[in-house]
Parts: C-alpha cells; structure tokens; sequence
C-alpha cells in the first residue's frame, strides 16, 4: 500500500485557510485532535498565509495588483479570525493525550 502518515497540522491549516479558523478548529476538534495540532495547524495557516500575499505584492511594481491579490487577502483574513480558546482546550471524557 501507498499509505502516508502526515501531520495533522498540514490539513488543519488548509481547513483555516480555506473555511477559516473557528471552523477548521470545530473540525479538527470533532476529529479527535487536541490543542497542540490545532495551534499548530493555525499558525502555519496563518504564515504562509502572510508569505503567500507578500510575494505576490512583491512582484508588484506599480503596476497593477496580481490577479491572485484578492484570494490572497481573503485566506489572511480566514487564518487571522479569532477562535475560541475553550474549544480547543477542552478535556476530553476518556483521558485521551494530544494527538501528534
């Protein structure tokens, strides 16, 4: 088999940036997975988004802004939104560690 074990981290910051962070984290939560993956997920959701939009302002010259500019801000914006702590923190009944 072709199986690959990967880092929760990875698909959670997808989640962030794609539906944005209270959501990935509602996600990541009912998965299973505990504070650290979370956090994790959210911050490399959260820096590649910055260095994602900094490159393409960064090939921009005065001209006129990348077609991908927009898109760009939106997934910031999607991985910066605010979530709630306790929802990531919360303990669960079997006493189950973090995953990862």
């Amino acid at each position: 088999s072709d199986a690959v074990l990967g880092d929760p981290a990875e698909d959670i910051a997808g989640l962030a940036l794609s539906v944005g962070s209270p959501a990935a984290v509602r996600a990541a939560t009912l998965a299973g997975y505990g504070a650290r993956p979370c956090l994790r997920g959210l911050w490399l959701a959260r820096c590649d988004a910055v260095v994602h939009l900094a490159e393409a302002l960064d090939g921009h010259r005065g001209g006129p802004l990348p077609a991908a500019v927009p898109l760009l801000r939106t997934r910031l914006r999607r991985a910066w939104e605010p979530i709630l702590l306790e929802r990531v923190t919360e303990l669960r009944d079997d006493g189950r560690e973090d995953t990862a």
